[in-house]
């Protein structure tokens, strides 16, 4: 056999032995252990999540969706019972509405900044090489 027959041979072989190791790798590593998700308790309201439901209230009233009267009862009720969960999770009264409102508040600034990034994201023009001149300069 000639060497030059024999190294597309090598080469095959190695090719395939590492593609062999790369799939069985895995494998080879073991089962990880899984990392327990956290315990959420059914019976409480999350109240960031009411709080979502109530920015996506004000938006689809924004685009037609939902009339201002039925904004102000959905919104009124939710907003009554993230209140509540409050209260549960913290266990006085106090500064709870105040504390309501600026977590409102900041989410719908943060919803109105996500959604005027977006709207304001420029395309960005592409760079064009310089056509070469005669000479061969750029």
């Amino acid at each position: 056999m000639n060497s030059a027959d024999l190294l597309p041979s090598i080469l095959g072989i190695a090719l395939v032995a590492a593609a062999a190791a790369f799939v069985l790798l895995p494998f080879a590593r073991g089962v990880r252990a899984e990392v327990a998700p956290a315990v959420v308790e059914l019976d409480q309201p999350d109240r960031f999540a009411l709080y979502q439901q109530v920015l996506e209230l004000d938006f689809d009233r924004q685009l037609g969706k939902l009339s201002d009267e039925d904004y102000d009862k959905l919104s009124a009720e939710l907003l009554a019972e993230a209140g509540e969960a409050l209260r549960e999770e913290r266990g006085t009264i106090g500064e709870i509405d105040e504390e309501i409102e600026r977590e409102i508040a900041a989410a719908r600034a943060a919803f109105a900044a996500a959604r005027e990034g977006a709207a304001r994201k420029p395309a960005r023009p592409r760079r064009r090489k310089p056509a070469p001149t005669a000479a061969g300069e750029f």
